[in-house]
């Protein structure tokens, strides 16, 4: 296939992909909209994620507001109203809407308009209008497009002393923050780490073959590409109908040499790793997977969401995507019943997640991590109540008192009951998490832990994504040649991230 057409054929898949999923999404522990970032989505998708969500899943609920403190930011309680565009209301969703609750008190004295809009290109082209019409939203979210190429379309208000990146609030982001300057200016002040990718299984199925959990291989440094591999061959040997691995390409194992694809510079230029060694050890290693059979060949259909995933995890020991997305996801579709009479409630499911393994060669335990939080729009009109917002969910992340609610809600939720509706009186299903993974969820987050990779090749165009997409894939699971595909879409990569 040539080159314009392989970028065409993807642009046409990836239109497809976003009808399906809401990418690049914030994942909310209880669920909410919770695709995740999903670079790795396949170019075409057949089969539908399978959703138990029910229509009256956002009647009131006797859940209680929760309390901050303000010694780390303290509120005027004149936020105002700040108009939020995005693809879902902030209001409702997942623990966002936690953090409405605070926003909307007499603490802060704020509100939020919604402007509702679809992701993708059209999030961009809306945002690109409201702001040439003098008619910006306040507060955006993070997308990886908005680094480096919405900051390059002066699409965000710079934010340099607007925000003290040397108080306590902020001083543990401060790194991070710096990694997302553009051009000396920081226009986008991360809030949280977050988890990018991760290994996902049944505990149930490791145990039924006597297989190594690869928890206990994590927890004693034994949990190496080596240890994965020969997992994967152990899984597969035992049955000819099992599958390795499935989900995300080979990003995740890049990241664990410490390298990435595309670096942006602090001066706003993009270095071009394709040909670097590390990356080209990856691919072979992943490479390799594909021609010992290990990886996943379409057998139950061109995309395994977690939910279906979930229905198959009998078969397919791994699953490479956000582990919590795919925790709660997976979770929910075998407890989560239509209607609320049949779910199955205050339960831990055996689903189970750990890091990529770790890169033998390399000097640290490097892993790929990604960002959350929101920018203000050129423009924007309420300056104050976005920084307002921006302040309380860095205090909402790190306020001890509220951290120990999350934590304690998490592994032993209060049941919650509908106030309202046809459900009334009926325990409303939430995710229970098994401590430990709890823990090892927070440990991924934690840069005291692993050395973070980040890749900036997703954040410029569709085209880019597109080849990227076909590198990082094609190898892994349709055996194409990486030496190839490096040398036919280098140059092209080069004319992008620096035409």
């Amino acid at each position: 296939m040539t080159l314009t057409k392989r970028i065409l054929s993807g642009l046409l898949a990836a239109g497809m992909i976003l009808s399906l999923t809401a990418c690049d999404e914030e994942p909310a522990v209880s669920g909410g909209n919770s695709a995740g970032n999903t670079p790795g989505a396949p170019a075409v998708t057949t089969t539908a994620a399978t959703t138990t969500t029910d229509p009256d899943d956002n009647a009131p609920t006797d859940a209680e507001i929760k309390e901050v403190g303000t010694d780390a930011y303290t509120p005027d309680g004149n936020s105002g109203t700040i108009v939020w565009l995005g693809y879902y209301d902030l209001i409702t969703d997942g623990s966002a809407s936690e953090q409405y609750k605070i926003f909307n008190s007499e603490l802060y004295g704020g509100d939020i308009e919604y402007v509702s809009t679809t992701s993708g290109t059209a999030y961009f082209e809306k945002l690109a209008t409201m702001i040439s019409s003098d008619d910006s939203p306040d507060i955006v979210r993070y997308e990886w497009q908005s680094f480096p190429t919405g900051m390059s379309k002066n699409m965000y208000e710079p934010l340099d002393g607007e925000i003290d990146m040397t108080s306590p609030l902020w001083s543990d982001m401060a790194e991070t923050a710096e990694r997302f300057a553009y051009k000396g200016k920081h226009y986008y002040y991360p809030y949280r780490i977050t988890t990018n990718f991760a290994l996902n299984y049944n505990r149930k199925s490791l145990e039924e073959y006597a297989l190594d959990d690869p928890y206990d291989l994590y927890m004693n440094n034994q949990w190496t590409w080596d240890t994965f591999k020969q997992l994967l061959i152990d899984w597969c040997s035992a049955d000819d109908s099992h599958i390795g691995y499935a989900g995300e390409g080979a990003m995740s194992f890049i990241a664990t040499t410490g390298t990435s694809l595309v670096k942006v510079q602090e001066d706003g230029t993009a270095r071009n790793n394709i040909s670097d060694i590390n990356v080209s050890r990856a691919m072979e290693y992943c490479a390799d997977l594909y021609r010992n059979g290990l990886t996943y060949q379409n057998e139950i259909g061109d995309w395994v969401s977690p939910q279906l995933w979930a229905d198959n995890s009998d078969r397919i020991l791994f699953l490479g995507m956000n582990p919590e997305w795919t925790y709660g996801a997976a979770a929910g579709q075998v407890q989560n019943k239509p209607g609320a009479a049949d779910d199955i409630c205050n339960t831990v499911s055996d689903f189970a997640f750990v890091p990529f393994p770790r890169d033998p060669q390399a000097d640290k335990y490097y892993i790929a991590y990604d960002t959350f939080g929101y920018l203000v729009a050129k423009g924007a009109k309420n300056k104050k109540g976005a920084l307002d917002w921006i302040n309380l969910c860095r205090v909402y992340e790190t306020d001890p008192a509220v951290n120990a609610t999350k934590k304690q809600e998490a592994i032993n939720p209060e049941p919650v009951y509908f106030t309202s509706g046809k459900y009334e009186g009926l325990q409303k299903w939430a995710l229970v998490w098994d401590e430990r993974q709890y823990d090892l969820w927070q440990d991924m987050m934690d840069p005291s832990n692993f050395s973070f990779t980040f890749d900036d090749c997703w954040g410029f165009n569709d085209d880019l994504k597109t080849i990227c997409n076909t590198i990082l894939f094609d190898p892994m699971f349709h055996g194409e040649s990486f030496t190839k595909l490096s040398a036919e879409y280098s140059p092209v990569i080069d004319s992008i991230i620096n035409g």
